[in-house]
């Protein structure tokens, strides 16, 4: 997830009571190779071989566990579902231990740990289809591990990728506001970009449900004090090796986006969807829109519907030959527990 920013002079911020959190940070967890400790959630059948995997990475300022609703819907249907923490947010353990989240110096780091999960969980679901998931910001990460699975000898073989509200507004930021953006960090990289509080108002802004949105905004899930200017600017390369990443995406795409998303749909205009579609070379390939949708279509009253209808796109994809692309690893099923 996202959220939005104000270059104007901080004020001091408001102390409130922060509540529960949303996803407990803490284990299961998995390494990456330069020893970071991420979590990770995952959800499966209980009993029987797991049909296809999906592979998820949350947005800014997200959690593992966001993926839950489409993750416990999937399961009922026979497919199993990972989701790992994001460097410099929660479920970075390591960075928890060292009172360094809200800052990154490299991007990149995002696009190899996310790439090394999805290795880790393709090891440990051999011979079935694995499906690639980006909320928001994660959307962008999920692309480029695509995109760099086309190269000759990569181990990873997505058989598709699903972009739940995918940060258009990263991939089309103005040249403008990125100089501006790489100037304040040359000054003060670890300068705070803004503070969390709470969403402010009865206006959604991250989903159509206001109690919610409160709820998520007062949630310890949030990186407090806030995000750092390199990590902002961070995210915006990000977004424009991203908008090169789209042009070689061939596999089968869905792509889910509320209308009155202010971080996305409603925020850079329906155009800038239309010219992202376009810039996508998939033959499969489709935009599910909804009317009254927010940016996280998956925890409002959009739910049930954005659910089924990934969940009806994958049976689709695993009824074609296309999705025994993934099936190069052992020609083996692997039961999936409930995890």
């Amino acid at each position: 997830m996202a959220v939005l920013a104000s270059c104007a002079p901080q004020q001091a911020p408001v102390v409130r009571r922060l509540g529960p959190a949303l996803c407990k940070e803490g284990p299961p967890s998995w390494r990456t190779s330069d020893g970071r400790q991420l979590m990770y959630r995952s959800w499966g059948p209980s009993v029987g071989p797991a049909r296809a995997v999906i592979v998820g990475v949350p947005g800014w300022n997200g959690t593992a566990g966001d993926m839950e609703p489409l993750g416990e819907y999937l399961a009922r249907r026979g497919i199993c579902s990972y989701s790992t923490g994001v460097r410099g947010q929660h479920g970075d353990l390591s960075a928890a231990r060292e009172g360094t989240k809200g800052h990154i110096d490299d991007g990149r780091l995002w696009e190899r740990d996310f790439s090394e999960f999805v290795e880790w969980v393709q090891r440990r679901h051999t011979g079935i289809p694995l499906f690639l998931y980006g909320q928001s910001m994660g959307s962008l990460v999920a692309m480029l591990v695509l995109s760099e699975s086309n190269r000759s000898g990569h181990q990873i073989r997505p058989a598709g990728i699903i972009l739940h509200s995918p940060a258009v507004a990263m991939i089309y930021a103005s040249p403008i506001v990125r100089l501006g953006v790489a100037q304040l960090r040359s000054l003060k990289p670890r300068a705070l970009l803004f503070r969390i509080g709470l969403i402010s108002g009865e206006k959604p802004a991250l989903t159509n449900n206001p109690k919610f949105d409160r709820y998520w905004g007062l949630s310890r899930d949030r990186v407090r004090p806030g995000f750092s200017w390199a990590f902002f600017d961070e995210t915006l390369k990000l977004g424009a090796r991203a908008r090169t990443a789209a042009s070689s995406m061939e596999v089968p795409v869905i792509v889910l986006t509320g209308d009155k998303d202010p971080i996305g749909t409603a925020g850079v205009g329906q155009g800038a969807f239309a010219r992202f579609m376009r810039s996508i070379p998939a033959q499969e390939k489709e935009r599910q829109r909804f009317a009254d949708g927010y940016h996280d279509l998956i925890h409002d009253s959009n739910r049930a519907d954005a659910v089924q209808r990934v969940a009806d796109w994958l049976d689709r994809r695993l009824r074609t030959p296309d999705a025994s692309v993934a099936k190069q690893n052992g020609g083996h099923s692997v039961k999936s527990r409930n995890l």
